[in-house]
């Protein structure tokens, strides 16, 4: 098996990231709606989205390719602050660790999911880093009614139920992944 990324490696790299992307858009968008649904989109995103990171695993099973899929989750969701871009790339490699030497493992491409999926808490840095902030920008678009109740959802401990919320949703969609991907795997010459 070769480690190395090839163009076509990158050019399925970008696919999947756009329909990683869009999935992931899509539902911050209509979670937002409510203040709780809100808070709960990286358990939400990481059991839809699962199964895509694990295809796409499959599809691209080459050293980076974790990583790059993480860079462009960490572009998109740093639109206001560069933070979620950062953390997104130390996701990705520890995701790739993870791999690193067990790519033909469905167990180790789960375990490595959950931890990726902390990717998505992008959006709540600005929640966590600048809560005020981030409030008063979202007063326009949700109202002031929206804005009390997710400031009284937000206690300064919500980073760990964010955390937590993530991981348990990464664990769940690798899980569910790697079943609804069974037949992907064992073509692909991957183990459970």
């Amino acid at each position: 098996m070769k480690t190395k990324l090839t163009t076509k490696d990158l050019i399925t790299a970008g696919a999947f990231g756009a329909i990683y992307l869009v999935l992931l858009t899509v539902l911050s968008s209509v979670l937002t709606i409510v203040p709780i649904l809100f808070l709960a989109t990286p358990l939400i995103a990481g059991i839809i989205l699962g199964t895509v990171y694990m295809l796409y695993a499959t599809k691209v099973p080459r050293t980076g390719a974790i990583l790059v899929l993480a860079l462009l989750v960490g572009l998109i969701t740093s639109m206001a602050t560069i933070y979620p871009l950062i953390f997104a790339v130390v996701w990705g490699l520890i995701a790739e660790l993870i791999t690193a030497k067990r790519r033909k493992s469905a167990g180790a491409l789960a375990v490595s999911y959950c931890v990726f999926n902390l990717t998505s808490m992008g959006p709540f840095f600005a929640l966590i880093l600048a809560k005020d902030a981030f409030l008063e920008s979202c007063a326009g678009y949700y109202g002031e009614e929206y804005i009390a109740t997710l400031d009284k959802l937000t206690p300064s401990w919500i980073v760990l139920v964010l955390i937590a919320l993530a991981l348990v949703g990464g664990l769940l969609g690798g899980l569910f992944g790697r079943k609804i991907l069974k037949k992907h795997f064992v073509k692909a010459g991957i183990t459970a």
